[in-house]
């Protein structure tokens, strides 16, 4: 049974409603809302306040002006949320030198007024989400908001064919794309929540922790994609504890998918049942700052680096993962780097790993969490 509860637009064209405004000042706790303004805060909040621009734009004049317009889109979802400004001036080579310096010291003294704030917590969600759930006895929320970067098809592939996987396991599955669903209350009557390329900060604080001890307190988690895969996080346990490392970047230009091996490496979940111990696909791959081996997270599969090109800056070697698996507390986490193309969610061994990944996530598999 699918309950569908959607924010803005399940083909995901998710904008800032016209509630947007007063949304924001219903919120009290969007992550962001009340730091100075800094070159380390995502683009987005500097560029698209007057006043900040200004400042950007007095040592940087006609800058901004070329950055590609899809990276400064003014409504949601806009890339401009996963980079710092810093981040976007290295983008337009520009040199961190005493110029960079006088601008931070000037952006930091500006007042941040309450339009700012406004704005800044426009993005996140304050109304109800309400759920009809069916009697089926297990209960998957797939939530799917987008602030960042668009997958488009690829996320409507993948609410699709969980919908169906789940549905043919008997699994009642909700959709939501409002942040405002993470309330302690809602997340109890799911097994599982899996994020299907969810990018930019989507959750407020007291929706993070409601997440936060959701997961401590025996909850599932399967993460998608680009659900791991922002260029910066504004917070840390979700990128440190949950994920588990940082998305450093994936091959571009001519080889932005490539076909690659994937070796299983780990069976103890039963996540890999059912798929070789060494298969091919063709996918965008994504590599990380360090590999989560060592935090002891049990990886699934890895990549082989010998079957693809990585580039220089990309390379992780040996141990370079993409499936793992750990507990956080009495919870089940789970995390596949796989799914940036629509085609791979009707590949067969993807089909798989995404089911044996609802199964255990939602504590229907091989019980490795419990002590």
């Amino acid at each position: 049974m699918l309950n569908t509860i959607i924010a803005g637009s399940l083909a995901l064209g998710t904008m800032v409603s016209t509630s947007s405004a007063f949304a924001a000042e219903e919120l009290t706790d969007c992550s962001l809302r009340d730091v100075p303004f800094s070159s380390s805060m995502p683009a987005y909040d500097v560029v698209m306040r007057p006043k900040a621009r200004a400042i950007v734009e007095k040592y940087y004049p006609g800058v901004l002006e070329k950055v590609p317009a899809w990276i400064l889109s003014e409504s949601m979802p806009s890339f401009s949320t996963l980079i710092t400004l810093d981040q976007l001036l290295t983008r337009m080579e520009i040199k961190d030198d005493a110029n960079a310096q006088a601008m931070r010291k000037e952006l930091a003294a500006l007042p941040v007024t309450r339009e700012d704030k406004i704005s800044r917590c426009a993005r996140f969600d304050a109304e109800p989400v309400n759920f009809d759930l069916g009697d089926e006895p297990v209960q998957v929320l797939i939530y799917q908001k987008i602030n960042g970067y668009d997958h488009g098809e690829s996320v409507t592939a993948a609410t699709e064919n969980l919908t169906k996987l789940a549905t043919e396991m008997g699994y009642g599955v909700s959709v939501s794309a409002k942040g405002s669903a993470f309330t302690p209350e809602n997340l109890a009557v799911f097994d599982v929540v899996i994020w299907n390329n969810v990018s930019g900060d989507t959750l407020t604080l007291s929706q993070r922790k409601a997440f936060e001890d959701y997961m401590n307190n025996g909850g599932g988690f399967l993460g998608i994609h680009a659900s791991a895969g922002d260029s910066v996080y504004f917070w840390d346990w979700y990128r440190d504890v949950l994920i588990g490392a940082q998305f450093i970047g994936h091959p571009g230009d001519d080889n932005w998918f490539q076909d690659a091996y994937l070796d299983v490496t780990h069976h103890d979940s039963g996540v890999a049942e059912g798929i070789p111990t060494r298969w091919e696909l063709n996918d965008e791959w994504y590599s990380f700052s360090d590999s989560v081996s060592s935090k002891g997270y049990d990886i699934v599969m890895a990549i082989d680096e010998a079957t693809y090109e990585p580039g220089k800056e990309l390379e992780m070697g040996e141990d370079h993962p993409l499936v793992w698996t750990h507990c956080i507390g009495e919870g089940r986490a789970m995390y596949s780097a796989i799914g940036h193309r629509k085609e791979v969610y009707n590949a067969e061994y993807n089909i798989k790993l995404l089911k044996n990944g609802m199964k255990w996530t939602a504590g229907q598999g091989n019980d490795t969490c419990k002590n």
